[in-house]
């Protein structure tokens, strides 16, 4: 039974506008050194998640990441952990693939073997957990692979197909992980969630072979995604109706003249996506979402993104310091 006090908070905006930055530089530390929690790290890959399994607790007890145990212990100790994980995944002397899980493998054992198929990690284990989307684990990857680089694949890259793993994503990511971390009523934040419809759903001129409002509504694990929404989303954002030119020439002041996907090299998508997450869009896609789903929409609060780093991380701190208090009073 979900106890009310979880918070799950999702940082998003339009490509280049410092997600991960946010998470990594403003929040993690904030939450680790201003309010003393523990915080664990599931981003990345499978493995990047199993490391926090129970059976690995001697390992990981001290390390908040899978990356963070690697820089900071010896060669030797990284590289036996990394075969023991890989013998899981690849199912070597287990019988089954493993993969990491927050629901008790105990009731998960083959009936026949006794055997588990996937290894415990205990929600309890942490006070915030931090996650994003895609993943770079399961149809994560796929997603990747279609959408970054969709003009390697003509017109064989159906935005069906990457529309579909990533709902996808969202019920395996809600089932094994996300789930269980809101009936243990922790903190999760996360980077982008089922908001990225802004970069999915059908605009006759910047997107036109994007899917339709109903389709993306319709997708079993985008139904999970408004039966649950996140409770706070903060997002940073340019002004609506950005100028195209004045969105190439803070591109290149963050990233460089570099182009490292498709999206990026897509300015019209570019300008249409900051509009939506700047305008009513989101509004809109949570009120019919949860409004279906008969679920509260997330409290929504904007940030700059012409405003300093600085200028950000005190903002978003001062206002999850508000969210945090009101989840004490409950």
């Amino acid at each position: 039974m979900v106890n009310g006090k979880y918070v799950d908070l999702v940082v998003s905006g339009p490509d280049f506008s410092g997600t991960s930055t946010q998470i990594d530089h403003d929040i993690i530390p904030y939450l680790k050194n201003d309010k003393n929690l523990v915080v664990r790290d599931i981003r990345g890959t499978e493995f990047d998640a199993l490391f926090h399994a129970e059976k690995f607790k001697d390992w990981n007890k001290d390390f908040s990441s899978l990356e963070e145990f690697r820089n900071k212990v010896h060669n030797s100790h990284y590289e036996k952990l990394a075969v023991e994980m890989t013998k899981m995944l690849a199912g070597i002397g287990y019988n089954k693939l493993h993969i990491g899980s927050m629901v008790d493998s105990k009731i998960d054992c083959d009936k026949e073997t006794g055997k588990r198929i996937t290894e415990y990690i205990d929600p309890n284990s942490a006070d915030a957990w931090i996650m994003e989307e895609p993943t770079y684990r399961g149809a994560g990857q796929v997603v990747r692979t279609i959408e970054l680089y969709r003009t390697k694949f003509g017109s064989n890259a159906n935005p069906y197909a990457a529309a579909m793993a990533l709902q996808a994503i969202r019920e395996d990511e809600f089932l094994r992980f996300r789930g269980p971390l809101r009936d243990a009523g922790k903190i999760i934040v996360r980077s982008r969630s089922e908001e990225a419809g802004c970069y999915q759903i059908h605009d006759k001129d910047a997107n036109p072979n994007g899917i339709k409002h109903a389709d993306f509504y319709g997708f079993p694990g985008n139904q999970k995604a408004f039966e649950n929404p996140p409770t706070d989303l903060f997002i940073v954002c340019g002004p609506k109706g950005w100028d195209k030119d004045e969105y190439i020439k803070l591109k290149e002041a963050r990233t460089g003249k570099r182009i490292t996907d498709d999206f990026e090299n897509n300015i019209p998508l570019q300008l249409l996506i900051n509009e939506r997450y700047a305008g009513n869009f989101i509004e809109d896609l949570y009120k019919w979402g949860c409004g279906a789903n008969d679920s509260k929409p997330p409290k929504i609060y904007r940030f700059d993104i012409y405003k300093t780093k600085e200028v950000i991380r005190k903002k978003m701190q001062s206002r999850l310091e508000k969210i945090l208090d009101k989840r004490e009073s409950k």
